[in-house]
């Protein structure tokens, strides 16, 4: 209620209002009325302060990062690039590899595993990696001394919401500031400067009639004290009780479809092979072994899965376990996303659990189960609004016109977990020429290299893999500055400039 309807509610209810008021009255009315103004909403003034920049990034992903440091490089000191996140300063730069725990990086499937790009490699050599494993303190540190060097300002704490004018962002609007960029890459791993520009997206697998599903989330724990070896001797007690392996064939063939059992028993008895710093494990009998201690079915596409992992030694006795799932529909994973990535009680629990059983055998008896900072989210959003999407059909038959290639990727359509109500077999491990084509977007100045953006439908499960997107977001980087020093839009450049080798 007003001042002016309390003041209005005494006078009918009798209170007389005195004609006259002495100096004492005059005064603690004056003093109400600015107490008043001061408690009542302050009109918010919709101008705020306006930086331009050249380039601005939005998102610390690994291809994020990538495209920042090449457009950096490219303009020479000539430009401003930034770096926007929602992040905290002291959050490690770097989102799935650092926060999210995926220590265990992807690898070009082509024969020899050669990295995708130079950038790649580089990114890789920055942060001490041998062969697959990554530290997350090391990548973050590398990570920021290549964005020091490039001349990008990290801004942290900032969230943005784009204002589109037609076919271009106008600004894009912060907590304190507003920004105009010339160039913008949306490197988020939902879109979200692209969904809220209104290009268009599939939500899960909602291209093959599935909305509802998508692939499993991982909490990418870490074990310590563990070491490989000591890993490969706890699956090596499961592999040498006979009895216990029978019983863990019937379990298998007993919860699942044919299909899915010849899947989970593929090479049962074939043990972890140790390379350096990181393993492979082939045979499903050390998670089959888990559940059934814990008394909950071995179900491939069941609503939890202790998977063959992807193990990275990121210490000399510390491991990072990717493999452990959680099959949720998309409307959960969107609600783990609004919360930060955090992970849930349910997953904290079984991670609990995991530890109590570990702690069995002599190998990991002091063994502790560590969760990630943040859920890694395979995948949820895909935008499809692009200039050259990549479906499945168009991977199959080779990709991208070799005119605008920027590189070539080999990799298996890999739906880990399984997608839930899709009935029918993935395609094979695939080659194919990727480009820049799948991220530029009718929107002269946005591009989009999060998520799976640009791979709709089922393409999203390899279009989704990091190695790839890191050496588009490196080219995208080129481009940017390409952009920026011939005064074009982004979207207009020519998607195969004459680059000296590969970005």
């Amino acid at each position: 209620m007003t001042w002016r309807k309390k003041q209005a509610n005494k006078n009918r209810s009798g209170i007389r209002t005195p004609k006259v008021l002495s100096n004492v009255t005059f005064v603690v009315v004056t003093l109400s009325l600015l107490q008043l103004r001061r408690l009542a909403p302050q009109p918010i003034n919709p101008e705020l302060p306006i930086t331009e920049v050249d380039v601005l990034v939005y998102g610390d992903e690994p291809a994020g990062v990538a495209a920042a440091i090449q457009a950096g490089r490219g303009l020479q000191g000539n430009g401003r690039v930034v770096l926007v996140r929602p992040q905290p300063e002291w959050a490690w730069v770097g989102g799935v590899w650092t926060r999210g725990g995926l220590a265990y990086l992807d690898r070009n499937q082509m024969q020899g595993h050669p990295p995708s790009c130079g950038f790649y490699q580089e990114l890789l050599n920055s942060s001490q990696v041998q062969r697959i494993a990554a530290n997350p303190g090391a990548m973050d540190w590398g990570m920021r001394q290549l964005l020091q060097e490039a001349g990008v300002k990290l801004i942290h704490q900032t969230r943005l919401t784009p204002q589109v004018q037609g076919n271009w962002v106008q600004r894009l609007r912060g907590n304190s500031r507003q920004w105009q960029a010339g160039v913008i890459i949306d490197a988020t791993p939902e879109g979200d400067v692209a969904r809220a520009a209104g290009l268009g997206y599939e939500k899960g697998f909602a291209g093959v009639g599935l909305p509802q599903a998508t692939l499993a989330v991982s909490p990418v724990f870490e074990l310590a004290p563990l070491t490989l070896n000591q890993l490969a001797a706890i699956e090596g007690r499961i592999f040498s009780n006979p009895v216990l392996m029978q019983e863990l064939r019937a379990m298998i063939t007993r919860q699942n479809s044919p299909v899915n059992a010849a899947a989970l028993l593929r090479r049962f008895e074939v043990p972890m092979e140790i390379q350096g710093d990181y393993t492979d494990m082939y045979s499903t009998a050390l998670g089959a072994a888990y559940h059934r201690h814990r008394g909950i079915p071995f179900r491939l596409g069941g609503e939890m899965l202790l998977d063959r992992g992807n193990v990275a030694a990121i210490a000399p006795d510390r491991l990072s376990f990717n493999g452990l799932l959680f099959q949720l529909p998309t409307r959960q994973v969107e609600r783990l996303i609004q919360n930060h990535r955090q992970p849930t009680a349910k997953m904290h629990q079984e991670l609990q659990h995991l530890q109590i059983w570990l702690r069995q055998f002599p190998e990991a008896a002091q063994v502790e189960v560590f969760p990630p900072l943040e859920i890694y989210v395979r995948h949820f959003i895909s935008i499809t609004e692009v200039l050259q999407p990549l479906d499945v059909g168009q991977i199959m038959t080779g990709g991208v016109p070799h005119a605008e290639a920027i590189g070539e990727f080999r990799y298996a359509f890999d739906a880990r977990g399984g997608i839930p109500g899709w009935p029918h077999p993935l395609p094979p491990t695939v080659t194919f020429r990727y480009g820049v084509g799948s991220s530029l977007t009718r929107i002269g100045n946005l591009a989009v290299i999060g998520g799976a953006s640009g791979f709709p439908g089922l393409a999203a499960t390899v279009g989704r893999i990091e190695e790839r997107k890191v050496c588009t977001g490196a080219s995208l980087g080129v481009l940017a500055a390409q952009a920026v020093q011939t005064q074009q839009p982004l979207n207009q450049m020519p998607r195969r400039l004459p680059w000296r080798g590969s970005p």
